[in-house]
């Protein structure tokens, strides 16, 4: 069955008139790297403001240019930018609590300085232009909250190195011992308007996330012993630091997430996130501090909980993901119960909520990437368009679909991309796109990016098919968790029972059927190709493909685990799941992307199964990206990907 879900709400476009335009242009990989990143909306605590940022690609290799932009909710003003000295970065806007000031991170260069300098907090009035900084440090701030009367300001900074240290760097005596840390990210405090900075956690504790109770009094950390990426991730505690004392409490949660800390209002208790056991999911969790009670968040919504934010002492909004649409939901702070109050088009967790309950989210449209939305608890309302080119692209239809599982009967959610001109009669060469995680999904809404390739794609006549596998978000935390132990043939033959629908009712050509795909995609890919017959090639987008080797080298050693267990006792378990110990089955040609640098899926991951194929007289393409990390950034490279990917299905399928 396929069929097209409604929203239920009244959605107001702040450009109608983009829908009206003539659509001639066709998109090319230059003008989806070009698009801006719009990110980090945060609501003003009296509703009246939206801070958010803007990315702008940059040439040369360089990141993207991010710049603070503010806009009103009611959306009578039109959005403006923070002005920027020279060619400095901005980010993370923070509202004080009056919404008086607007707080933010630059590495601007500092009244009197020579040159720019280490990332600071700086400060500007909620709707002034002349920022001043709020501190001096010699290491890059890397996140800070201010106390709810404004009078003092905590931050993170990691430690520089000594002078000693400094001299055993510049002379190249750099010899590292593997995670045995030297540095540390700790918790500075200073009272404003001008008192001394001082730390408030030791050498040695690793502190990734902080939040001020409401009375000033207690910090509410995120701490580790290490300071690695698989410490962020998976082996992190919440604990409560007294300010006066400096004291740190026992563990409030040994199993933390990486939710972000929030205390209610009436500071009695505290918003934080619980690690699944298998590390593949996570549970928003309110903790009664005096109680010592605990309350899981939407056990039972059978959807993903991303993110809740207190709306006030007995509710909190949440936003997720079930089907392929977002949600706000409401959360009942006693008991976790959770009802739906919206269905929004939203790519990942992105918002804020004011005192009154409005919230500020990222949002899309099918025709349309990310911009900053608004949730007055009736209407879901666009408030910003930072890419208006797109309203004259030659765009393909979007539509939501479900099936049913061959396996066990489970609902199986997709999205399915088609040209603007098809007639709907005609096969299509198809597209099967596998998204990443497999914790993850794809949803409804825009398609275009260096790693989405449906509108690039559909604007040049084929169908996409993006499906959400067992393993994937939005059909709840079980629904997740089906991919412990089979990273494989359960999820590909969900994604197969898609196939099948397609090619029943005549949309894809059985002839001309590619699957392709990043990280977990380019891993289903490999595995398709070498478990069935369906496709006529695959594209390998940075995939694990030889699971033991990846959980020994990548740089988050308990991630693989958690689906297949010891990577030394249960080796035969992950030959049996990997594509490389498959490869001479692989007979279709393939072509593999990986960047050089990437660390979470390490180079040599694409190297083996490139020479596996090359062994085995299999038609196979290796492409690498100097300097590519596991997610690009460097526009050049985003340009060449997509075009490539666009090269070969042309070559294999046309």
């Amino acid at each position: 069955m396929i069929r097209r879900l409604s929203l239920g709400l009244l959605l107001l476009p702040v450009l109608a008139a983009a829908n009206t335009t003539a659509r001639n242009h066709l998109p090319t990989p230059e003008d989806i790297a070009a698009l801006a990143a719009v990110d980090d909306p945060q609501i003003a605590p009296d509703g009246r403001r939206i801070a958010y940022t803007v990315g702008t690609p940059q040439p040369g290799g360089a990141a993207p240019r991010t710049q603070v932009w503010r806009v009103a909710f009611d959306g009578d003003t039109a959005p403006r930018a923070l002005p920027v000295p020279d060619a400095a970065q901005d980010r993370q806007p923070r509202w004080s609590r009056d919404g008086r000031q607007l707080l933010f991170l630059s590495d601007r260069r500092r009244p009197g300085a020579d040159a720019t300098g280490p990332t600071q907090v700086w400060r500007v009035d909620a709707d002034g232009d002349a920022a001043t900084p709020l501190t001096d440090t010699p290491a890059d701030v890397t996140a800070f909250d201010l106390s709810f009367d404004g009078a003092q300001l905590a931050w993170l900074q990691t430690d520089p190195p000594s002078p000693i240290e400094a001299a055993r760097l510049a002379a190249k005596d750099d010899a590292v011992v593997v995670e045995r840390p030297t540095r540390f990210s700790r918790v500075w405090l200073r009272a404003l308007p001008d008192g001394a900075a001082r730390a408030l956690t030791p050498v040695g504790l690793q502190v990734h996330d902080l939040a001020w109770s409401p009375d000033g009094r207690t910090l509410a950390l995120r701490t580790s012993s290490g300071t690695t990426l698989n410490d962020y991730w998976y082996d992190s505690a919440v604990v409560l630091l007294d300010v006066a004392s400096g004291r740190i409490g026992a563990p409030l949660e040994p199993h933390a997430s990486a939710h972000p800390l929030q205390w209610s209002p009436d500071g009695r208790r505290l918003l934080y996130g619980r690690l699944g056991t298998h590390g593949m999911v996570a549970t928003p969790i309110v903790h009664d501090i005096d109680r010592r009670t605990r309350i899981a968040l939407g056990a039972h919504w059978p959807g993903t909980l991303w993110l809740a934010r207190w709306q006030d002492d007995a509710t909190l909004l949440g936003q997720g993901q079930r089907g392929m649409r977002g949600a706000f939901v409401q959360l009942d702070a006693a008991t976790g119960a959770a009802i739906e109050r919206a269905r929004p088009q939203i790519p990942f967790r992105s918002f804020t909520v004011a005192t009154d309950g409005r919230a500020a989210y990222l949002g899309l449209r099918d025709d349309s990437p990310g911009n900053v939305w608004t949730f007055d608890g009736a209407r879901l309302t666009q408030r910003s368009d930072h890419h208006p080119q797109v309203a004259g692209w030659r765009l393909g239809r979007v539509r939501e679909l479900e099936w049913p599982a061959s396996r066990d009967g489970r609902v199986i959610s997709a999205l399915l991309v088609t040209p603007s001109d098809w007639d709907g009669t005609t096969r299509l060469p198809t597209l099967v796109q596998i998204h990443g995680g497999p914790a993850w999904a794809w949803w409804s809404g825009w398609q275009g990016s260096w790693h989405e390739w449906a509108q690039l794609l559909a604007a040049r006549g084929y169908a996409v098919l993006l499906p959400n596998p067992r393993g994937s978000e939005g059909h709840g935390n079980a629904f997740a968790e089906l991919a412990r132990g089979d990273w494989g043939d359960g999820p590909l033959q969900d994604v197969l029972d898609g196939l099948d629908l397609l090619e029943r009712d005549g949309i894809a050509d059985p002839a001309r059927v590619a699957i392709g795909g990043w990280s977990y995609g380019g891993y289903l890919s490999a595995w398709a190709v070498a478990r069935s017959d369906r496709f006529r090639t695959a594209i390998v987008g940075a995939g694990v493909l030889d699971l033991a080797s990846a959980a020994l080298t990548n740089d988050v050693p308990d991630y693989l685990p958690g689906y297949f267990g010891d990577p030394l006792h249960e080796r035969a378990r992950y030959d049996a799941q990997s594509p490389v110990h498959h490869a001479r089955a692989v007979r279709v040609p393939v072509l593999i992307l990986h960047g050089e640098a990437d660390a979470r899926v390490p180079l040599s991951q694409a190297q083996m199964f490139h020479r596996a194929l090359r062994f085995n007289g299999t038609p196979v393409e290796l492409v690498t990206y100097p300097r590519g990390p596991h997610w690009f950034h460097e526009k050049a490279h985003e340009i060449d990907l997509q075009q490539r990917v666009v090269d070969w299905l042309d070559r294999t399928l046309r």
